[in-house]
């Protein structure tokens, strides 16, 4: 228990500090433990009007790549950001060890988020909230909670889902995703670096498919590039090509696996080497506009309906020889498998050729079963305004917005002084869009029936300004 209470003491110090400038009442923090999950209750210390909704927010934490360090979600800036404007937000860490087989294994928790969300006083209304490749996490939890398990287990996907693990799922009344990728399959997909010759020793390489080479277009003292179409058109075709044989050597290991002939009895370490070569992260060309006009929140303080353009920098990485994601072979195939077509590739305002309902993991995929209100949210100094359109596109809900933050960063913070308060900008916004009485003016979810018993919590006695 102390240590618990040292936790909150040392989260209450930085999240003064991400609220300093949008506080307009105290903050109250709250430890839940939810079976072998956890979550943050942040919310008013005062419940007011607003309070009936909670915000359930979450990440995929333990990557589903085994090489990346688990991701603690009770510092993420959405809950300071909402609980300070009168909501309550339940940040979520889900507890589970290992290797991840697709999202299935994560949903659960997510349940779990949301029933206690609805067991506390006066709560009506819980929506999900995803941020960057939680988009996609909570993208596929919704359109299984709305729809059933079957809608990953079809023949098109790559690796069916595992329905036991989704029965049941209490929907959210509402999605809401900020700067999100289009897949944990996609994102894999797009950092192949299709200049490796040969799998098995990965640093020989093909210099003409290589991005980070002059002669290809790329300027290292900026990490920039400007690449032409033919080396693109090179560039994507060898890039899916490279996809297709991860996923056939995948499954060829899995049916040896199955026949009792792999290196292990149910699965087996699947390593994928040299994932760091994004040509649209150095040219600035690639994805870099909207097709149609949405409304952008200007940075001085006006809003406009136009076709949105991105302000990021060049983001470039320099040299990607060495980096590699380790997955099983089920993990790989259940979450970042993703079949593509002959027309793949990106321009300056479309992503092509892409088997969305191939993967479970893919956003697009997922949002077109999910009808209840969703709000997307993109930051133009980051590279996801084309990813964002076509996911506001692909979104079956008749109450849908796409929203583009001028200057926003990833992190909804500016990527330059000019930009003015662009975090203030892109909260205030999501203020509105909760605070409509026509959206959210109270959902009718208080009934005993689905009230669960009570976890165990630790309230931080003091209110947290």
């Amino acid at each position: 228990m102390r240590s618990v209470l040292t936790l909150l003491s040392i989260l209450s110090v930085m999240l003064a500090a991400q609220v300093s400038r949008a506080q307009s009442q105290p903050i109250r923090t709250t430890y839940v433990k939810l079976g072998s999950s956890s979550a943050l209750l942040m919310e008013p210390s005062t419940p007011g009007p607003k309070s009936h909704i909670v915000i359930v927010y979450t990440y995929p934490g333990t990557s589903l790549s085994l090489s990346q360090a688990p991701v603690n979600n009770f510092n993420d800036p959405t809950g300071p950001q909402l609980a300070s404007r009168g909501y309550r937000e339940l940040l979520l860490n889900h507890g589970l060890a290992g290797p991840k087989v697709g999202y299935e294994s994560i949903a659960p928790a997510i349940g779990q988020a949301i029933k206690y969300a609805r067991s506390l006083p006066g709560v009506d209304t819980v929506l999900l909230l995803g941020h960057s490749i939680g988009g996609p996490l909570v993208t596929f939890y919704e359109n299984v909670a709305e729809n059933g398990p079957g809608v990953c287990q079809g023949p098109e996907k790559i690796y069916p889902c595992r329905a036991d693990l989704l029965k049941d799922l209490p929907k959210a009344d509402g999605v809401i995703l900020t700067d999100v990728h289009l897949g944990e399959a996609f994102r894999l997909l797009t950092y192949l670096d299709p200049a490796v010759s040969d799998e098995t020793h990965p640093l020989k390489r093909n210099p003409s498919l290589d991005i980070f080479q002059a002669s290809n277009g790329y300027d290292r003292s900026t990490t920039g590039a400007t690449y032409s179409t033919s080396f693109l058109k090179e560039f994507f075709a060898a890039q899916a090509a490279r996809n297709d044989k991860l996923i056939s050597d995948a499954q060829a290991r899995l049916s040896a696996i199955k026949q009792g002939n792999g290196k292990y009895k149910d699965d087996e370490p699947f390593d994928v080497p040299e994932v760091n070569a994004r040509p649209l992260q150095s040219d600035l060309n690639l994805t870099s506009q909207t097709r149609d006009q949405h409304l952008l929140l200007k940075s001085d303080g006006t809003n406009a309906m136009q076709i949105v353009k991105s302000v990021r920098p060049p983001m470039g990485q320099g040299n990607a020889v060495g980096t590699y994601e380790q997955y099983s072979v089920r993990g790989f195939l259940a979450g970042e498998a993703l079949r593509t077509t002959k027309d793949y590739g990106m321009t300056q305002n479309s992503i092509t050729g892409v088997d969305w309902p191939s993967s479970s993991t893919s956003a697009p995929a997922n949002v077109e079963g999910i009808n209840v209100p969703v709000l997307i949210m993109s930051m133009t100094c980051h590279y996801f305004e084309v990813p964002d359109e076509m996911l506001y596109n692909h979104a079956a809900s008749k109450d849908k917005q796409l929203v583009y933050v001028e200057g926003a960063a990833h992190e909804y913070t500016p990527c330059r002084p000019e930009y003015g308060d662009t975090m203030k900008r892109t909260f205030d916004y999501m203020d509105g869009w909760l605070s409509n009485n026509k959206r959210f003016s109270g959902k009718g979810h208080l009934t005993s029936s689905n009230k669960p018993g009570q976890p165990d919590v630790t309230s931080s006695a003091k209110p947290r300004g």
